[in-house]
């Protein structure tokens, strides 16, 4: 059996639709690009992980342009889930086969 050491974090990751929003999220390439899933105004370019952190980098393309920098807490990650925190304020991802 091979183990395989690919980077937990490498995926799909979307917070479930409801009532109000569409699925949502962003995706983690190997390569360290990103991109957005059905975020208005946000196109995530590229991400990193440093020690408990998730770095990810993007252009705003709403009326406010530019550049930005999002360092989210890492709270928890399994094959299937992940967590990420900002300012004290969780949110849960789930990972799209």
């Amino acid at each position: 059996m091979m183990v395989s050491c690919t980077n937990p974090l490498v995926g799909t990751w979307v917070q479930p639709s409801t009532s109000y929003t569409q699925e949502q999220g962003f995706v983690l390439y190997k390569d360290g690009s990103a991109e957005d899933v059905n975020i208005d105004f946000v196109t995530f370019k590229s991400w990193e992980k440093k020690d408990d952190m998730l770095i990810l980098k993007g252009e705003n393309t709403g009326s406010i342009k530019g550049q930005f920098t999002d360092t989210l807490i890492i709270e928890k990650v399994t094959d299937n889930e992940l967590t990420l925190s900002q300012s004290g304020y969780s949110v849960k991802y789930k990972k799209k086969n």
